[in-house]
């Protein structure tokens, strides 16, 4: 069997799709329809253990999401391409774009708000280097469990559902950055 054909697109092309990626996951209302897809506990108001009818908890609750999606988004494309210099420039661009699109005037400079997003990288990034068990998405898990309630929220339910949406839009992006050959 012959491997789809890749698409063919520039920097730029490749971070508007990257763009589009991270906006159709985080907004009220993909937040809305995914607890009603994961809803486990027969909760369909919450997601990962929060009530998203109050304001404030969506609000937090889509910052980490927002957070989470956008270093899910950089991890996969570390994991695909081998051009370090081509997906760094894609993903310059991407970063720029969210930016300028959607946080420009309500976040610190550029400059500012990058450093504050790679710390949340790094901590990513360090919980997916983790060999204990069960794994690291676990970990990853146990990393938005805290920021997402301030302290470890010990409930094993909460801990699957981060850890299988992690999972599962991982699992996407590597499927759909694989599809592309950047010019």
């Amino acid at each position: 069997m012959m491997d789809d054909p890749k698409v063919k697109a520039s920097k730029e092309e490749f971070a508007e799709v990257l763009f589009y990626c991270l906006a159709s996951q985080v907004n009220t209302k993909t937040i809305q329809q995914l607890a009603k897809v994961i809803d486990v506990e027969d909760k369909p108001q919450e997601l990962f253990g929060i009530n998203i009818k109050n304001k404030e908890n969506l609000n937090a609750l889509a910052e980490e999401l927002f957070s989470l999606n956008m270093w899910m988004i950089v991890y996969s494309c570390e994991r695909i391409f081998e051009d370090i210099d081509k997906r760094n420039e894609c993903l310059d661009t991407f970063h720029l774009n969210v930016y300028q699109r959607i946080l420009e005037g309500t976040e610190e400079d550029f400059g500012q708000w990058k450093l504050s997003l790679t710390a949340k990288y790094i901590d990513y990034n360090e919980a997916m280097g983790t060999e204990s068990q069960p794994g690291p998405l676990w970990q990853l898990a146990k990393v938005v469990n805290k920021n997402l309630f301030g302290k470890l929220n010990k409930s094993a339910i909460v801990q699957f559902e981060i850890s299988a949406y992690a999972s599962s839009n991982i699992k996407a992006l590597l499927e759909m950055v694989n599809k592309y050959d950047i010019k």
